[in-house]
């Protein structure tokens, strides 16, 4: 898709403008100059993943500022963005077969400490979620799955054809997934539908039925 490129770069702008007033975005994310690395598909795709792991990365240290910790996860998941004004931070830890989940709020700017609470979440995954999980995780490493995924929503319609619509809303994960011998690092819009989706959604699933969050609003 020829458009492609271009309307990733739209989305993208679109996004930082309206957080990029209240604090400034990492490096990565920045507008390049006309013309330069974003011209190119996978220059674009390339260039965002790296956009949203440093996006990421500074939500996992402010959380680490407000909630020090010392896990060491097999699967990190950061939700970029919320209603609430919140991201989401979600360890899963553990080789399996069963798995312990931490999970918790941090403010997705730094203005917004003072009305955004601090939530945390500290459960084991239930065996519905942590057996599939295992065998998702077995094959990961092998399967060549791409590092940013295309933000496209695909439906299939009653007769069997696909309808494809952009996503140019930036509602990003973050997934990190720590398999033999390498760290994989992906990145999917929150309506995705693959295989690393598909563990961002059980994951987070779980947590959003929780009653167990607990939340510090001073």
């Amino acid at each position: 898709m020829k458009t492609f490129p271009i309307l990733l770069l739209t989305g993208m702008l679109l996004g930082m403008g309206t957080a990029g007033a209240a604090e400034d975005p990492p490096e990565s994310c920045r507008p390049k100059v006309a013309g330069t690395a974003l011209a190119l598909a996978g220059d674009a795709e390339k260039a965002q993943m790296q956009c949203d792991i440093d996006r990421a990365a500074r939500l996992v240290a402010r959380s680490a500022r407000l909630q020090p910790t010392t896990l060491h996860p097999a699967i990190r998941i950061v939700d970029t963005a919320s209603p609430s004004g919140a991201a989401y931070i979600y360890d899963v830890i553990g080789a399996g077969p069963s798995f312990w989940l931490e999970a918790r709020s941090v403010p997705s700017e730094d203005n917004e400490r003072s009305r955004v609470p601090v939530c945390k979440l500290s459960m084991a995954l239930p065996d519905d979620v942590a057996k599939p999980l295992v065998g998702m995780l077995a094959t990961i490493g092998s399967m060549a799955l791409p590092a940013y995924g295309r933000r496209e929503e695909v439906t299939i319609n009653p007769d069997g054809s696909r309808r494809v619509v952009l996503l140019l809303d930036t509602h990003d994960i973050v997934t990190t997934i720590e398999t033999p011998g390498k760290v994989q690092q992906f990145s999917r819009h929150a309506k995705a539908s693959d295989d690393i989706a598909r563990i961002n959604q059980m994951i987070i699933g779980v947590a959003n039925i929780s009653d167990g969050w607990t939340c510090n609003a001073d």
